[in-house]
C-alpha cells in the first residue's frame, strides 16, 4: 500500500532515551497546546471525540489513539480510509507516529459521515434538519470571526463557492448574515453525510410508473412492514382509521393483493398519484414543487426574540371542543374535559414559575382550578370567553368565536407592540388508527390560509371581539412568515416531549395540514388565527390503549403541561430548568 513502508520503517529506529522521550512527549503537548489555543469553541462527543471549531473557521474532532493503535488504524477508525493518513499528517504538523497520550486532529472534510454529522450537530445545536435541506442558525462567540456566507457554504456543502446557491436558497441580497438568522442549505449542494440524515420525504426510495388507470408511486416492502402503516400511513398521510383502512383496500385492489396479512417481501405496491402527499411525488411534480417552495420559503422564519423567564410573552391557550361537543369519547373518557385540565396545568405552570402572561380562550366553572384525581368527572359547562360569553350550544360558533377571541387578544398584546412575543396553543387529543400513538402537531400551512374569512348572524354580530374586526386575510409574506414561526414553536414543544420519554408520533409528527378523505385543510382555529406563532397540539391517540390508559392519570397530563412549558421556553431561548420547578412546585 502507498506510503506503509516509510511508516514501518520509521517504527524500527532505535528507540529514544526514557529522558529524550519525555522532552519530546512535553515539546509535543506544548506545540498542541499552543495550537489548540487558538480554538475558540471545543465540544465534547462520545467516545472520547472532541470537536473542535477555531478562530478562521476550521473545524476539526480529535481523539487519543487508542493502545497499540498506528496511523493506517487510526485513519481508518476517524476517516473510514488509511488513505486519509497523509491529511491527517497534514493536520498535525506533519506526524506520522502516534504517541500515547497524545490528541491528533482531523479536518471536517476528511471524517467519516457519522462524524461530520456528530460533529456539526454538536457546534450548532440550533440547527434542523429539514426534508429540504438543513436549516443552519448563524451564532457568534467571543474570539472567533463572524460567521459569513462562505463559512456556511464551506462546513455544510463542503465547498465555500456554495455561497451563491445559498444566497438564492435564502433570498438574500448579499453575503452578510447576523446572529440568530436562519439559513437554509438546501439539499441539492449539502453534503452528502448530511443528506443521509434528512427526513425520508427526500431519501424515499419510491419509483414510478403509468397504466391505463394513471399515474402510480411503487414502494418495495421491506420484511416486516405493513400495508396500513408502512404505505398509507406513511406515504398518503392519513391517520384516521376509516381513512387508513379505506385506503388499504384501495392500493391492495391496485396492486393485486389479494389478502393483506401475507404479501411477500420485495412486493411492488402501487400508490395512486392522488392519495400521495405532495413531498413523495415525482421532483418535477407542481404540487411537489408548490410544497417544496413554501417550505424553503418558511423555513426562513424562526424566532429571534429572547425572553429570560418568558418576561413580556403572552401566551394564548385553547382547549379543544367542549360544552355540547365532547371531542373523542372512548370507554367514558371525554377528549373535552382531560385536554382541559391540562391547559389548566399549564396555565398554572406558567404563572407559577414564568413571568408569562396567559389568557385562554374558554373556561369551566367560575374559576380555574385543577382537580386533583385521575379520573375527571365530565362536564358540558365550557364557555368561551368572548364578550359576552357563549355557553358552547353549538360546537362551530364555538370554533369561530375562539379564533376571533384570539384575534382580539392578540390585537391587545402584541400586534401594536412586540408580536414576536404572543404565541398561540390549541390543547386536543385525537381519535386515529388504533396502531398510532403519541403527539403530533399541526401547523398552519401557507398554501391552504388563501383569500378572506369572516362570519355573520345574530351570535355573531352581539360579540365585541367580532365587531372589533369582523374579517381577516393574510397576504403571502404573512402565511409564510407564520408557517416558519409556527413551525420552530411546535418543533421546541414536540422535542420536549421526547426529551421526557413522551410518546411522539412516529411518522411526521409536525404537520402543515389535516388530511382527511380526499381533502387537506388547516383547522379554522388555525386558519383564520392573526397571532404568526400558533399550533394545534395532539397529545395523545385516545383510540390507542396505552394512549387512552395514560390519559386517565393526572402524572401523565401534568407531564404533558411540563413539556408544553419547556418548549415555549426553550422557544424563547431561556435555558431555565422547568423539569426540576415544576417537580418541586407539586
Amino acid at each position: 500500500m502507498s506510503g506503509a513502508p516509510d511508516i514501518i520503517a520509521a517504527d524500527r529506529r532505535p528507540r529514544a532515551s526514557l529522558g529524550w522521550r519525555i522532552v519530546l512527549l512535553g515539546l509535543l503537548s506544548l506545540l498542541l497546546v499552543a495550537s489548540a489555543a487558538r480554538s475558540t469553541e471545543r465540544v465534547e462527543l462520545a467516545d472520547g471525540y472532541r470537536v473542535i471549531l477555531e478562530d478562521d473557521g476550521d473545524i476539526f474532532v480529535d481523539a487519543l489513539p487508542r493502545n497499540g493503535e498506528g496511523m493506517l488504524a487510526f485513519a481508518e477508525r476517524m476517516c473510514g480510509s488509511v488513505g486519509k493518513r497523509s491529511v491527517i499528517a497534514e493536520a498535525n504538523r506533519g506526524r506520522t507516529r502516534m504517541l500515547k497520550g497524545i490528541r491528533y486532529r482531523v479536518p471536517l472534510d476528511a471524517l467519516r459521515p457519522e462524524l461530520q454529522q456528530q460533529a456539526l450537530l454538536a457546534l450548532f445545536p440550533g440547527d434542523r434538519v429539514l426534508s429540504v435541506g438543513w436549516r443552519h442558525e448563524v451564532t457568534a462567540s467571543e474570539g472567533r470571526s463572524a460567521e459569513s456566507l462562505w463559512s456556511v457554504a464551506r462546513w455544510f456543502t463542503g465547498a465555500g463557492e456554495n455561497y451563491r446557491e445559498l444566497r438564492h436558497a435564502n433570498g438574500l441580497r448579499d453575503t452578510n448574515v447576523v446572529p440568530g438568522q436562519p439559513i437554509l442549505v438546501p439539499v441539492n449542494v449539502l453534503r452528502p453525510s448530511l443528506r443521509a440524515i434528512l427526513p425520508e420525504s427526500t431519501t424515499h426510495d419510491l419509483e414510478y410508473g403509468e397504466d391505463d388507470r394513471g399515474q402510480y408511486a411503487i414502494y418495495r416492502l421491506r420484511k416486516g412492514e405493513a400495508i396500513y402503516s408502512n404505505v398509507v400511513i406513511r406515504f398518503t398521510g392519513r391517520v384516521f382509521a376509516d381513512d387508513v383502512n379505506a385506503l388499504s383496500a384501495e392500493v391492495a385492489e391496485r396492486s393485486g393483493i389479494e389478502d393483506v396479512t401475507d404479501i411477500p417481501v420485495g412486493y411492488r405496491v402501487k400508490i395512486p398519484f392522488d392519495l400521495l402527499q405532495p413531498e413523495f411525488l415525482p421532483i418535477t411534480d407542481p404540487r411537489r414543487q408548490e410544497y417544496e417552495i413554501a417550505l424553503r420559503e418558511s423555513s426562513r422564519f424562526s424566532n429571534q426574540v429572547r425572553a429570560v423567564s418568558l418576561q413580556g410573552v403572552t401566551v394564548i391557550l385553547d382547549s379543544g371542543h367542549g360544552g355540547v361537543d365532547v371531542g373523542a369519547s372512548r370507554r367514558g373518557i371525554w377528549e373535552s374535559v382531560y385536554v382541559y385540565d391540562i391547559m389548566l396545568r399549564t396555565k398554572q405552570l406558567l404563572e407559577s414559575l414564568t413571568a408569562a402572561r396567559v389568557s385562554t380562550l374558554t373556561m369551566d366553572g367560575a374559576r380555574y382550578s385543577v382537580i386533583e384525581r385521575d379520573v375527571l368527572p365530565s362536564s358540558r359547562g365550557h364557555r368561551v370567553l368572548t364578550t359576552p360569553d357563549y355557553p358552547i350550544e353549538d360546537s362551530t360558533v364555538g370554533i369561530h368565536l375562539r379564533w376571533y377571541l384570539a384575534n382580539s387578544l392578540y390585537r391587545q398584546h402584541g400586534a401594536g407592540s412586540d408580536p414576536a412575543k404572543v404565541i398561540f396553543i390549541s390543547i386536543h387529543a385525537d381519535s386515529l388508527h388504533h396502531s398510532l400513538r403519541g403527539a403530533m402537531a399541526y401547523v398552519p400551512g401557507a398554501r391552504y390560509r388563501r383569500g378572506s374569512y369572516g362570519k355573520s348572524g345574530a351570535v355573531y354580530a352581539a360579540r365585541k371581539e367580532v365587531r372589533e374586526k369582523p374579517s381577516v386575510s393574510f397576504s403571502y409574506s404573512d402565511r409564510i412568515k407564520s408557517e416558519g414561526l409556527s413551525r420552530d414553536l411546535a418543533s421546541n414543544v414536540i422535542s420536549a416531549f421526547s426529551e421526557r420519554g413522551l410518546a411522539v408520533h412516529d411518522d411526521k409528527p409536525i404537520r402543515d395540514r389535516v388530511v382527511r378523505s380526499r381533502r387537506a385543510w388547516v383547522p379554522a382555529i388555525l386558519r383564520y388565527n392573526e397571532v404568526p406563532a400558533q399550533f394545534l397540539l395532539e397529545v395523545c391517540n385516545l383510540s390507542n390503549a396505552d394512549d387512552l390508559e395514560l390519559m386517565k392519570t393526572r402524572e401523565f397530563r401534568q407531564e404533558v403541561a411540563e413539556a408544553i412549558v419547556a418548549g415555549i421556553i426553550d422557544y424563547y431561548g431561556d435555558p431555565q430548568p422547568v423539569s426540576d420547578q415544576a417537580v418541586a412546585a407539586r
